[in-house]
Formats: C-alpha cells, sequence, structure tokens
C-alpha cells in the first residue's frame, strides 16, 4: 500500500529529482494520486537523469515479474539503491575542465582566467551576456554581479535569448549578487557562493561583473573598485572560475577605464577574439595602485 507521504508529496508544486526518485516505485505500481503523477511526467519530460532512472527501474521490475527471471540474491535491493545513489551523485565528483568555452566569442580559456570587455551600446551588451550561455545546463554555476540596472539588462538579455532566470536561480544554476557594499565584503560574497557551487557539484563557476554608474554611485568610490578587481583576481588563481568584467564606456570615468580595466585582467574579450592584455600590470600595493 502506498505511503501518505509519497502520495502527498509537492502535490501542488514542481518536484525536484529527490522527490521523483523516492516516487520511482509507486510511479510504476501505478499508485500515485493522478495530481502528483502529472507533476513527475512533467519532470521527467525534460529530466534526463530521471528519465532514466525510471526506465531502468521498469526494466528490472518487468525483469523480476517474468516466469523465466532469476532468483533474487539476498542483498540484491540494497545493492540497486546503492548503484541509484551512486549513478545520481551530483556533479561534484567530475573532473573539472582545464578550461571553458567563453561564450562571447568561440575561444576557450583557462579557468583562473580574468577577463575584460567593454561595450558601449545594447548589441555590445548582449554579445558580453553571451559568456553565460555555454554554462548554463551544463554542470557549471553563473553568478551574475553589478548595479541594478546592469544586473537587469543581463536577466532580460537572458530572457530574450529563451532562458528562465527565475527558474535558474532555484535550480541553483545562478546567482545575483548586486552591487552593495565595499571590496572586502563583496568579495567575502563571491567566495561564499564560489565555495557553495563548488560544494554542490559545480565544475566550474561563470562570475560575469558589470561596471557602470548607473543610478546610485559607486559604493566606495573608485579606489575601492580598483582594490575590488585586485582582490577578485587573487580569489580565482588555481580555482575552477573564470570571471568576465563588462565595463560601460558610456559612464565610467577614464581612470577606472584604465586603471580598473586594462591594468587589473590579463586577458581582452572582444567580438575579435580573446587576447593577452598588454597593459595588464597587476601593483601588489594599494598606495601605489591609488595614484593615477
Amino acid at each position: 500500500m502506498q505511503s501518505g507521504m509519497a502520495n502527498n508529496l509537492n502535490p501542488t508544486g514542481d518536484v525536484s529529482c529527490r522527490e521523483v526518485w523516492s516516487s520511482v516505485s509507486h510511479y510504476l505500481d501505478g499508485t500515485l494520486a493522478p495530481e502528483l503523477r502529472e507533476h513527475i511526467e512533467e519532470h521527467i519530460s525534460s529530466c534526463t537523469r530521471c528519465k532514466a532512472v525510471l526506465q531502468g527501474s521498469g526494466n528490472i521490475k518487468d525483469l523480476l515479474a517474468n516466469d523465466c527471471a532469476f532468483d533474487v540474491p539476498r542483498g540484491f535491493s540494497r545493492r540497486l539503491y546503492t548503484k541509484l545513489e551512486e549513478h545520481l551523485k551530483p556533479r561534484e565528483e567530475a573532473v573539472p575542465p582545464k578550461e571553458i568555452a567563453v561564450g562571447i566569442t568561440d575561444d576557450n580559456v583557462p579557468l583562473g582566467s580574468h577577463l575584460i570587455y567593454f561595450w558601449d551600446n545594447d548589441d555590445t551588451f548582449e554579445r558580453g551576456v553571451r559568456f553565460l550561455y555555454p554554462g548554463i545546463g551544463q554542470g557549471e554555476h553563473c553568478i551574475v554581479f553589478g548595479h541594478d540596472e546592469a544586473v537587469e539588462k543581463v536577466l532580460s538579455t537572458l530572457r530574450a535569448a529563451g532562458y528562465d532566470p527565475d527558474q535558474l536561480i532555484r535550480n541553483l544554476e545562478l546567482t545575483v549578487i548586486p552591487r552593495r557594499h565595499a571590496a572586502k565584503q563583496t568579495v567575502a560574497d563571491i567566495s561564499d557562493v564560489v565555495q557553495a557551487a563548488l560544494r554542490v557539484g559545480a565544475k566550474a563557476v561563470r562570475f560575469l561583473g558589470n561596471l557602470g554608474m548607473g543610478l546610485d554611485p559607486l559604493p566606495a568610490g573608485e579606489d575601492d573598485v580598483l582594490d575590488l578587481e585586485c582582490q577578485a583576481d587573487a580569489l580565482i588563481q588555481g580555482a575552477p572560475c573564470v570571471i568576465v568584467c563588462m565595463y560601460d564606456l558610456r559612464t565610467l570615468s577614464g581612470r577606472l577605464i584604465v586603471k580598473g580595466g586594462l591594468h587589473t585582467h590579463h586577458l581582452t574579450v572582444s567580438s575579435e577574439g580573446v587576447q593577452k592584455n598588454p597593459y595588464y600590470s597587476p601593483d601588489p600595493t594599494a598606495e601605489h595602485r591609488r595614484h593615477v
């Protein structure tokens, strides 16, 4: 007889993979409530992992129901579920790639890369957001950072490209970090998200930062932006993370474009491709870094 918990499992909303797995036997036996069965079928129509689990479990059921089938050995059920759990483990055990597609162009870049990208109109902005596309649904985690207008522009661009940012956030594939704090706190927030994403199985993290004035001033001034860029550069060294910083040429000062953009990023990316930045000159001292 079906348990009440399985029959009432999240009957009014989207089901998760774990909920599907816990209901496999009831689904195959046809004992689920119609509404829950409908939710599960909707889920497996787009989830290849759950579809494989249901198909495999159905094959096992059919085999064991056959009169010609072999006797089930002792411990079979335990070993079966152990195998299923191993198959369904999150992707944290996958070997991280050494490089990822940059998306903006056809180039790949090594993990640990920090790129600068300049934009000045809607078309060049949209091209920059393409950095996120290759990671969506591919076991990577995407982070969007910036002032409110830029963040909303990124999310709108994702929607126009056919992605659902709200669903990506619910699926823990996308995190939005608004520009609210000074460099030290911002870097701590970024670090926390990167580490959390890696713990739950992300094989790489894509960080798309947006620097522009927006309607509000910079939280702690231009010098703080320079500190943020230098700390972000150090943050990703040795980590499976790539940062693309989008600089708004229309609103930023020449000092920020040169000191924050050109001096702190070892790679540039434009429609022409990824190139080494000849102006890259990281300075280890904040005091020197603040001189024009």
